[in-house]
């Protein structure tokens, strides 16, 4: 099976944003994609299809839409001319919050991205992707010859007609508002919301687990314009036995003849007869008046279709509503009645012009171009008609006559269209005569107050009291990790010297003679540890780098661990304890190269993690390969200053959940000193106590020098309230990913002495 490459997304909360992809062959040429197609999905608290569309004929653009701070995890497929689909693109999807409210009108989206995607010739390889900044400026200037090719044929139109000479005074005064006519234009600012019901209250109730209708029809009467984002359902459930398990709300929406999954709401646990259960859709599902529609309750993480007892009516099964079965393709759902609902709704945000009309800002829009469109036509019909008078001299006055009022009539669309407050394409409005908005305006709703330069003010006050005790918090969530200098075993041509007890030590190997001299050195790691059963553990930090091929290998967590040396590089040289007995803790080695790949300009790096997984009752082997940037001055590992892990959060045996990354922090002087190496299953917090304790480095020495590899005292990290690990949501954002490839397998131990 093809595996996906790993690409983590850095989005901003609120704001759509952009990956383009180019495609190329393995040998590096554009790949025709002609006749192909992407589909792709993120998760947060509920499933959110992607935008994908093919550009060109080796281009693609996927669009993430607004989605909520916090985290998530995403992939795209990418499906053949023939039919067939295979894994593209996976990884988290890390937004981050932000201080400013984001406009509800601005529907571009900024390319933040871009990636050569070369697909492997076989079914068994891996996609590989390289970060190509230079496709941002092809993606850009593909829209902007998009939009000069829109803006063409808008003028075409136009042009079409004003030939045509029609006389739209009447339509000029139809589009608009009466209030545009008057002296002075009144805005205000709005943002929309309802709340809408589908009916009384029935004294009976039906068991149902699923309902078609069509949004906006008379069963959720009231709603105002067509488009929306559905914010919640509420519905009341009786049943003999509790709901004890846990239960959510998916949404389907029929797309070409098929019905496609565009929401899932957050979870209801532990429901009683006569409860009122309300679901939630973060950030809202996007909905247009006349979508067919169906609602599914759905039970456990497994999502199995689910029936409850709930108050329903008798509804009269019509084309999109009613009856489940009578619904052309629809999802594994059940149910015959309509279920008594009361839903929350957003509009988007838009404007009232005099007080009488709410505009949404695509309404807005339309309307100014409806305006401009009527304008231009009767300036045509103008000239049409002072023609007109100039041919007919037995009517020249009453030509003349109609001509004045044409061009009175054009002057006054002209007047109300530069009335109207434009939007441009990133919802923005300029206005002359200033904005009356409902409510008050405050700096934390997004005014810009400007300061005196170098003025001291209370803001900045805060915000230095803010900054420190944010430093110190994080500072409270580190332990100190110190080197057990008095006891460093080497196996092998080696030995270890201290420069600073429990904080500094070198073991060095000796000078080749003949075959490359090797040696294994354990370093093990001590530190305060407040636990019983369950630990703190988060991560940690420890300053590392060697002078030539090493390999780096540690535990961690629960469970016994082998260290054996004098194998050879490829050998384990850290293996589960106890004839591999089931535990849940994981072992890692990274293992370098001191040769630089002069074509490519760097070093590749392996890591391979062995971790054992409860549902397949077996040792498993994740082998990632990663390529490390650099020139002949920043040889590697010499470059090498700091190895760190970090978890998100607490990891299951039970499956492969990925909660956990292994970074490398590099010296040299170089652009980019931070690197993503690997993507990790991480430990759980049962029984780990200090989490991190012993490192094994083995060096192979082909030189006629001696080589060394060094190591410190470092950090422990902890988590924070609500087990969350502040340090891996910095280093997520700040990190280069440079992991090309992974693929597991079932653990085989390699054990080849020297």
């Amino acid at each position: 099976m093809r595996q996906a490459a790993n690409y983590n997304v850095h989005a901003t909360e609120s704001l759509p944003q952009s990956l383009a992809l180019h495609f190329i062959s393995p040998s590096g040429e554009d790949m025709d994609i002609s006749g192909m197609t992407l589909r792709g999905a993120v998760v947060q608290d509920g499933v959110i299809m992607l935008d994908c569309a093919v550009t060109g004929v080796s281009t693609a653009l996927v669009t993430w839409p607004r989605l909520a701070a916090g985290c998530g995890a995403y992939d795209i497929f990418l499906t053949d001319a023939s039919g067939k689909e295979y894994p593209l693109l996976k990884g988290a999807v890390h937004v981050m919050s932000r201080v400013t409210p984001p406009d509800g009108t601005n529907e571009a989206a900024a390319v933040a991205g871009a990636l050569d995607v070369s697909i492997p010739e076989t079914e068994d390889g891996s996609v590989t992707i390289v970060e190509n900044p230079s496709i941002v400026v092809e993606e850009l200037v593909r829209q902007a010859e998009a939009a000069r090719d829109e803006a063409e044929q808008l003028v075409e139109t136009l042009e079409e007609q004003v030939e045509s000479g029609e006389l739209v005074n009447e339509a000029v005064a139809n589009k608009l508002p009466a209030a545009l006519k008057d002296a002075g234009v009144e805005l205000e600012a709005v943002t929309g919301q309802s709340t809408l019901s589908s009916g009384d209250a029935a004294d009976t109730w039906t068991i149902v687990g699923g309902y078609a209708m069509t949004w906006g029809d008379e069963i959720l009467a009231g709603h105002l314009p067509d488009s929306c984002r559905l914010t919640s359902i509420s519905t009341v459930y009786f049943f003999t036995d509790p709901a004890l398990n846990q239960y959510c709300l998916r949404i389907w929406k029929l797309v070409n003849g098929a019905y496609s999954l565009i929401g899932t709401s957050a979870y209801v646990s532990n429901l009683t007869s006569g409860q009122t259960a309300t679901w939630v859709f973060t950030p809202g599902v996007p909905l247009t008046r006349g979508d067919v529609i169906i609602i599914q309750v759905c039970e456990g993480t497994e999502m199995t279709p689910y029936a409850l007892g709930m108050h329903a009516v008798l509804t009269p099964s019509v084309p999109g509503r009613g009856l489940v079965a009578e619904v052309a393709n629809p999802p594994a759902v059940n149910g015959t009645m309509a279920p008594l609902m009361t839903v929350v709704v957003d509009y988007d945000d838009g404007i009232t012009l005099g007080g009488i009309e709410l505009a949404t800002a695509r309404q807005l829009d339309s309307l100014g171009r409806d305006v401009r469109q009527s304008s231009a036509t009767a300036e045509a019909a103008a000239r049409t008609a002072g023609q007109s008078a100039a041919a007919a001299s037995t009517s020249a006055s009453d030509a003349a006559t109609s001509a004045t009022n044409a061009a009175n009539s054009a002057t006054a669309a002209a007047n109300a269209l530069a009335a109207i407050p434009q939007v441009d394409a990133s919802g923005n409005m300029t206005l002359d005569g200033g904005l009356t908005a409902a409510g008050s305006v405050n700096a934390n709703g997004g005014i810009n107050i400007p300061l005196a330069v170098g003025a001291a003010t209370d803001t900045s006050a805060v915000n230095r009291f803010l900054a420190m005790g944010l430093a110190g918090a994080v500072q409270a969530l580190i332990q100190p990790l110190y080197l057990k200098t008095s006891s460093m075993p080497v196996v092998g041509s080696g030995s270890t010297s201290v420069q600073y007890a429990g904080l500094y030590a070198t073991s060095s190997t000796s000078a080749a003679s003949g075959s490359p001299a090797h040696s294994t050195t354990t370093f093990t790691f001590e530190g305060p540890q407040g636990q019983h059963n369950y630990s703190s553990f988060a991560g940690f930090s420890i300053p590392l780098s060697g002078s030539t091929a090493s390999k780096f290998t540690f535990g961690l967590g629960r469970g016994s661990k082998t260290v054996r040396g004098g194998l050879t590089m490829d050998s384990f040289s850290m293996i589960p304890g106890n004839n591999l007995a089931v535990n849940y803790g994981e072992i890692i080695d990274i293992t370098t190269t001191a040769v630089r790949d002069s074509v490519r300009g760097g070093y590749v790096l392996r890591v391979r993690e062995i971790y054992y997984v409860s549902s397949g009752d077996s040792w498993q082997v994740k082998t990632t390969e990663s390529f490390i940037p650099a020139t002949q001055n920043h040889p590697f590992p010499a470059c090498l200053n700091r190895l760190i892990f970090m978890q998100e959060g607490l990891s299951s045996m039970s499956s492969y959940e990925g909660k956990a990354s292994l970074y490398i922090e590099l010296g040299g002087g170089q652009t980019n000193t931070l690197y993503k190496i690997a993507a990790l299953r991480g430990v759980s917090g049962f029984e780990d106590g200090m989490g991190f304790s012993t490192l094994v480095a083995d060096v192979e020495n082909p030189n006629s020098w001696t080589s060394s590899v060094r190591t410190g005292a470092g950090n422990r990290y902890l988590y924070a309230n609500g087990l969350i690990n502040p340090m891996y949501a910095a280093l997520e954002a700040m990190a280069v990913n440079a992991i090309e490839t992974e693929e597991t397998a079932d653990f085989e131990d390699i054990n080849i002495p020297l």
